[in-house]
Parts: C-alpha cells; structure tokens; sequence
C-alpha cells in the first residue's frame, strides 16, 4: 500500500468514539453521536478510512484528529483548513486535536505516527482530502435519499446540502445518522483547485490566542491529583551508565519521595518542583568510566578531517567519470568544510507524565513520536501497547529534538517504581548535554573545469557521524544496508545542478556523542559545503555568483524560475546600498525549491545581515500566511546557527550547558525578510525546513563579497565574526 488509510472501525455511539481521545481519558465524557464518514460495511458498523480521522456531531460541528504534533508550525491550522476546504463547511466550525497513535494516522512504511521531515503537509495534505471528500459523499448520498432527488443534483456548502431545483436544504446535523449506515466511495471526487474557497488563502494561526492568553497547556503544564514531582539528574559525559548514588546526601531536604535509578543517571522524586530540582542539583551521584570520557573537540576534528582523506565510504551517487574529469580539467577547485555539534535548544525541555492504573498506562508528553511514546511506557510498565493512552498537549519547540522518547521510559520507570503519578522533566543543564545533537561534519570538494570556465565534474567526500545509524539503527544496518540518506542530504538525492559528472561518498565517524535529526537534518550543512563551494568555482572562473549557478540549472525550469525570482527580488542586478553586498544560495529539499539573497555588511569584525529575500516553490500552498512565517523563522534559526551557535567538547561532554553559553540570535540582529511564494501547483512539499539550508551559505558568500574572506568553518563567532 502507499500509505492511504487502511479500512477500520469507528461507531456512531459516545462510548466508540473514544477510540480517538479528545481530552484526557480519564475525564472524558461519552461525547453525541458522531459520523466519520460512515460506512456499513463491516460487521460492526465500521466506516472506512477516515474514520480515525474526523468526525461530525449532529450540532454539525467537525472534530479533525490530526496525526501530526502541533509545534508552532501551524500545521493543526492548514489540516483545519483542509477539512473546511473539502468538507463545505465553515473553517470556525471546525476543531482539529491530536491523534493517537493507530493506524489511519501512522506514516508509511515505517507505519509510525510522528511528526518530522516537513511530512505534516507533503505527506497528509492528499490524504486528508480524499478522507473529507469521502464524507462529503456520503454527506451528499444521505440527502440525496432522504430528499429524493439524484445525488448529482446536489451541492454543498456551509455545512448543508442544497437541491437548488426545488430549493431544498439539509444540514448535515441530520443527515450523520443516516450517513453513518452508507459505504465510502473509493474514488471520491476530491475539489480541483478552482472549487477550493478556504486553502490558497491565508488563515490566521488557530493555536495562537491560547498561546497568547496564558491557556494554552503545555508539557510542563500538566497537572494529576496525587501526582509526584521528578527532575532527572544524567551524566554530563555520553556513554556513562549510572555507579551509585548517595540518597543519604540530600536527606535535608523536605519533601523528598525517594530516588530512582536510571541508566545513565537518576530521577529525585518529590512531593513538589521545588525538593526536586534541589535534590537533583545536590544529590552525590558517581557514574562508570568510559572508553571517550576524555573526548574534546580537537579529537573530533580530527577524527573528520582523517575521513576525508580516506577509509570505508558509502556512495549514493557516482554519475559518468570524475576521476577523468578531475584528470582532464583545465583548473581543478577544492575547498574543505567543517561545521560543529548544534544543539535544539527549546525553550521547554524534556518532560513526561505518566500515569500507571493497573493494566493501563496514560502518558501526558510533548513529543513528535506518539507510537515511540506507546512502545515505550508498555516496555517499562509491562501492558500491552494498546492499553496505552498518549496525549500530546502544546509543544515549547520540537526541531526534531522530541522524535526521541528517553524521558517517557524515564517517567514510566519512576511512575512504576513509587506506584503514583508523576511528571518528569528535565533541567536545562541536562537538555543541552544529552540532548541529541545536529552531528559534527567535515568535507571536501573537487570541482573540475574546463578551458571555458564550465564545470565538467564534481566531487564531494563528507565526514561524519550517522543520524539514522542513532535513529533508525535497524533500518541503517538492514535495508539501507550502512548508508544513511541524511548524510549526504540536498545533495545526493537531487538531481537539480548538472555537474556533468558527479561523485558523492560520506565516511561515517565513530564517536560517544550521539546525533540526531535537526530542523533540515543532513540538508543544514551540506546546502553550506555545496553553495559556499559554488561561490568558490565562481570566482575561480571569474563568473558572477548567480549567472553559475544559472548555468549549472539551465535544464530544470522550475529551479531556474526560484533562481531568478530570487535574484530579482534581492536586487542582484542592482548595486546594492553603500557598504552592503549581496550572497546567494538555492536548495531543493523536501520537495520544495528555496533560493535566498543575502544582504550583509561587514565592518572590522562586525557582520550585519541587513536583509534576506526568500524565494520557496512548495507547490500547492494551502495557507500562504504559515508559509511566510514559516520561512522567517527559518531564516532565523539559519542566522542563529550559522553566527552564534555550536558545541564543542571537553572530558567528554559538552562545555555548552545554558544560553548563558550557547547563545541565540537576539531580536536586535535579526534581519528583514521578504518572503515571495511562488504557486507553481506542483506536489505539496515541506516548508517548516527547507529554509533553514540556504542561510549559511548566502550570507557567508556575501561575507566573501565585502571582504575577500572566504568562511569555510562555523559558526562565525568561531571565526572571530561576530553578527
């Protein structure tokens, strides 16, 4: 199958309709009768593929149970506006809530629910169009009987079905019931985009009064009766597991419940917040040694460096004759990158509450992993996976940091242990040291070119660790069979710039510190090898930065019209004001096109990025408004890491435990940005990452137009350039 929903129960009663929680199961209430777009086709009753998905209550109200975690992307907004789109029915009408983890929400193959790789709108928009279309037949079949009249003489809208020969109309308040009892259509005709009235348009966030008011409910938020209060306290070094601990050390301390050992360190328990941050900070814990207790960061760089000259590599692409290229070539262009450990840095760390009630567990968690969540609470509390309840309240800041569910099996193990509810969390000291990193990576590449000035070949060997080696390392060793997608990403798997022949390894580093997936994951630090080389063949031919890479795309039309729209609206035709120069960058990343000019000025060592214009091709743009927020906040995240960000290592753990010493970009460097979208009604792609790439490299290539600098390591701050 392709991923579409396969056919499951849900029935029209209160009590089945708790199959997708709506608050917190154990205060949940039997909700009316409900349809999901019915079908009768099962024993049961069941409907077919939407079911999971939404539901309509007689007061005609729409509850969408959307399988993505909302983290301030505003994708709850876009699938809210998706169903009004496609179900006829006002966009105030409808509610959209987090999902559980079942199977209409899993993404496929890995037939997981979670939020990642821009997969919220790519992966679901089609989906959730058809599910709707679906009951909207339905819908439509109901009236048509119930009024007598051929379905094909039907309309909707506003929430009705109107007969406008005999100026007759229905609610579909009273049509569900009879619309519960009808089969699904396989093929429902789902609005070409000229019948669509809600998406394409811009719709305000519907997360963000909430979030403005003080009643959004976070993670941290979350409130049980008898519920335990416990603060993780972990080894700062990778690798360490757990040697002992001295309960005796923090006795003083009122309100101390106990404490629980953990693998790499463990959980002080208490009947407030207060007691259990300090018995966390003060408890006298001692941990094993390890084999790279006493890494630092010039080991890891070297590790690197040693990868590009040499050993095992996996090559995902090796097109026609580099070699021969590279022997040929009039000139031959190499340049060698390095890029350091970024971390997520969200403003709400790791957090999980758990309640355990015999048989069945609840877990309160602000995660992108909802099916993770589940495996791990029935691991520790021995249940089944089914009887496990995930809630997915407000997220403070995914990044990607949150796919990874450590802290459930923590609170699980806690909840077991002292047989109450408890909510976990971690402190920010711990977020920073054992918070899955971007991965440090090094490469070098060869560029060959001819007598002409045109690249004839190109070559890029990459080194570093394996973010699908630590994520999925089943999957790493078997099917992918050691080669990771993620490591070599926006550059192997696109086929945009035509290098001629071209030649793409990566060698893979061992070291402690684990990785994984960061907003744009592999494509954040090799769009910064690629385009800050490009700049270099650019001025080793003496060619204007944009007309090479015109060059290079001159077959694809589409990348050519992000290119010059980019261009144009950054002005690189023009001379730009006194002291500013210009930088530019383009990537092709989950199935989206982005080309941005930078324009920056440089005095001493004080770099100013006045200006970012962006240019993305998402294809079909369901709310133009996230899309444009979306991409400020990229360029945003790209500055910030590119200027200020980085961990480095010593005795074997970071040296980086607060923003007091990882900083962020502050308001008063953030650049304007001009965001143009252009709606080429290609396939959706992702738009919450594909902006992050191209930052980097843009500005680090106008950084080289105002001062003959070349950067070729980060961040900035590093190189003594401060933003």
């Amino acid at each position: 199958m392709d991923g579409m929903i396969e056919r499951r129960t849900l029935l029209a009663t209160g009590a089945a309709a708790l199959v997708v929680p709506l608050a917190p199961a154990s205060a949940q209430q039997a909700p009316p009768p409900v349809i999901t777009a019915a079908a009768a086709n099962s024993p049961n009753g069941g409907v077919g593929q939407v079911t999971a998905f939404l539901r309509i209550a007689p007061d005609g109200r729409v509850t969408f149970a959307s399988p993505v975690t909302e983290m301030g992307q505003g994708t709850h907004t876009s699938h809210a506006m998706i169903v009004a789109d496609e179900l006829d029915v006002p966009l105030a009408q409808v509610t959209v809530v987090a999902g559980q983890p079942e199977p209409a929400l899993r993404l496929q193959p890995v037939n997981e629910m979670y939020s990642g790789a821009s997969f919220g709108i790519r992966f679901w928009h089609d989906r959730i169009r058809r599910a709707c279309a679906q009951a909207r037949g339905a819908l439509v079949q109901a009236a048509a009987e119930r009024l007598g009249v051929a379905a094909d003489t039907l309309s909707t809208a506003e929430g009705r079905v109107t007969h406008a020969a005999s100026n007759r109309s229905v609610p579909y308040a009273e049509l569900v019931e009879a619309a519960s009892r009808l089969p699904l259509a396989e093929t429902p005709r789902i609005k070409p985009a000229a019948e669509r009235r809600v998406t394409g348009r811009a719709a305000p966030r519907m997360d963000i009064p909430a979030k403005t008011n003080g009643s959004a409910i976070y993670g941290h938020d979350i409130r049980l009766p008898n519920m335990a209060y416990a603060v993780a306290r972990l080894s700062p070094v990778f690798g360490a597991e757990l040697d002992g601990f001295d309960r005796a050390s923090i006795s003083a301390i009122r309100g101390i419940i106990d404490v629980v050992a953990l693998k790499n360190g463990v959980a002080v328990v208490a009947e407030n917040s207060w007691a259990a941050m300090e018995g966390a900070k003060r408890i006298t814990i001692r941990f094993k040694p390890t084999p790279e207790q006493n890494l630092d960061s010039a080991e890891l760089s070297r590790r690197l460096r040693a990868g590009l000259e040499g050993g095992p590599a996996t090559r995902p692409r090796n097109d026609g004759d580099v070699d021969a290229a590279l022997s040929g070539a009039a000139r031959v262009v190499e340049a060698t990158y390095e890029v350091p450990f970024l971390a997520h840095a969200p403003m709400e760390t790791e957090n999980a509450t758990v309640h355990i009630q015999g048989d069945k567990v609840e877990v309160w968690a602000s995660t992108q992993h909802q099916d993770w969540c589940a495996r791990d609470a029935a691991r520790v509390a021995g249940v089944p996976r089914e009887n496990v309840v995930i809630h997915t309240p407000m997220t403070g800041g995914g990044f990607g940091r949150r796919l990874h569910t450590e802290v459930v099996e923590q609170a699980t193990t806690v909840a077991k242990a002292i047989n109450r509810p408890v909510k976990l969390i971690w402190t920010r000291e711990d977020e920073f040291a054992q918070s899955y990193w971007r991965p440090a990576f090094a490469a070098k590449l060869r560029a060959a070119v001819d007598a002409e000035g045109k690249v004839t070949g190109l070559a890029i060997r990459a080194a570093g660790q394996s973010v699908m080696g630590d994520y999925r390392p089943a999957l790493f060793a078997g099917p992918l069979r050691g080669n990771d997608p993620f490591a070599l990403q926006s550059i192997a798997d696109t086929r945009r710039y035509d290098f001629g022949a071209f030649r793409a390894e990566w060698h893979r580093v061992e070291a402690a510190p684990k990785v994984w997936l960061w907003r744009s994951v592999g494509g954040s630090q090799m769009c910064f090898f690629l385009e800050s080389f490009l700049d270099e063949v650019a001025a080793a031919t003496r060619k204007d930065p944009y007309a090479l890479r015109r060059e290079l795309l001159a077959k694809d039309a589409r990348a050519l019209r992000v290119l010059d729209t980019a261009a144009q609206r950054g002005g690189w035709q023009s001379a730009p004001p006194a002291g500013r120069h210009r930088g530019i960058a383009f990537v092709d990343l989950y199935d989206s096109l982005v080309a941005q000019v930078a324009e920056v000025s440089v005095t001493g060592n004080e770099v100013r990025v006045h200006k970012v214009s962006v240019v993305i091709d998402c294809g079909d743009v369901v709310n133009p408004d996230s899309v444009e927020a979306q991409m400020q906040g990229s360029v945003i995240w790209g500055l910030s890491s590119m200027a200020l960000e980085g961990v480095t290592l010593k005795d074997g753990a970071a040296e980086q435990r607060n923003f007091d010493t990882y900083p962020i970009l502050r308001i008063g460097s953030a650049p304007a940005v001009d965001v143009t979208i252009i709606r080429s009604g290609e396939r959706t792609g992702g738009v919450g990452e594909p902006g992050v790439p191209p930052v980097a490299p843009a500005v680090c290539n106008a950084i080289f137009a105002a001062t003959g600098r070349r950067v070729r390591s980060l961040p900035l701050a590093s190189q003594g350039l401060n933003v």
